[in-house]
């Protein structure tokens, strides 16, 4: 049960709430136009609300505080089913240990895990719809406990610019729901989470690699290019990286010891010829042919160089 200070939910929606803009210009009871009847009513009707406000505040502030279990259990209730999520938070944790193994244990853990997620805890939603996964494991609720578990780490992924071990975390579960429920209703939408958190991999793998290309950190840049490559083999713009991948050997052979260039001339060739390869069409076919020449002949002025 929460032991910190207790915010009515009816000052926490009218605190949260937009801000009224106001002309500072208008007064908003002006002495020509209203009457001090008006006035008077304003006032009594201010004071009501706030006496009302008080009022429902101090009765849950008391209801938190009883030791009247079963109201409490109607109260967790009816605040959960008309989605009074915040209310309903705090009694449900204290609810959850008083009928640990109880009939309606059941109910209470997955009103708590949905209480979660709709307060936008994904993190803890995630943990106790995995619990309930396993608790209800061949039911119609574990099933659902597990694709509501994968769903709170898809919903857990941060934006791309952040790390992405949610992000891969997420991916990870989708499949495991995919896998083992292969005929679910959900399997469309796991899909699509999945392309959805992937292009958030590729998106920031990219970017990564583009920082050290920019930064002429060819060294870095063919690393990064080369594992980018690799782990999204359908990314969409495979022949841009391919051409970049080529252009960073290129650049790192010529500006190379010479312990190094042979190596690095060769790796140069191999990106130009994937690159040919895959799109034999492509844009950059002109500028893969000038490096390759270039290549070539320092590869033949190497073969010159006598060697140690």
């Amino acid at each position: 049960m929460h032991t910190s200070t207790i915010i009515c939910p009816f000052f926490r929606t009218f605190v949260g709430s937009a801000p009224v803009r106001m002309n500072p210009n208008v007064s908003m009871l002006s002495s020509q136009s209203t009457s001090p009847s008006t006035l008077r009513t304003i006032v009594y009707f201010k004071t009501l609300v706030f006496i009302l406000l008080l009022s429902s505040c101090d009765s849950y502030s008391r209801l938190l505080k009883s030791n009247d279990i079963p109201l409490k259990l109607s109260k967790a209730r009816e605040y959960y089913h008309r989605g009074d999520y915040y209310r309903a938070q705090p009694l449900l944790e204290e609810l959850n240990t008083l009928f640990r193994g109880s009939e309606v244990a059941g109910e209470l853990q997955f009103m708590s895990a949905y209480t979660s997620f709709h307060e936008r805890g994904y993190e803890l939603a995630s943990f106790q719809f995995q619990q309930l996964a396993v608790n209800f494991a061949g039911s119609s609720r574990g099933e659902e406990a597990a694709f509501m578990h994968a769903y709170c780490l898809y919903l857990n992924s941060p934006e791309y610019g952040l790390d992405q071990k949610n992000t891969e975390t997420a991916i990870e579960g989708l499949q495991l729901y995919i896998n083992k429920y292969p005929k679910s209703i959900h399997l469309a939408d796991c899909h699509r989470f999945m392309d959805m958190l992937r292009d958030k991999l590729e998106k920031k793998a990219i970017d990564r690699a583009m920082l050290f290309y920019k930064m002429e950190d060819h060294r870095a840049a063919t690393a990064l290019l080369k594992r980018t490559l690799t782990d999204f083999p359908d990314i969409t713009q495979r022949e841009y990286l391919l051409y970049l991948l080529a252009d960073s050997y290129y650049k790192l052979s010529v500006n190379s010891i010479l312990a190094k260039q042979a190596e690095r001339c060769t790796a140069t060739l191999q990106a130009a010829n994937q690159l040919k390869e895959e799109f034999p069409d492509s844009k950059y076919t002109k500028s893969v042919e000038k490096m390759t020449h270039e290549i070539a002949a320092l590869q033949s002025h190497l073969n010159t160089i006598p060697s140690n």
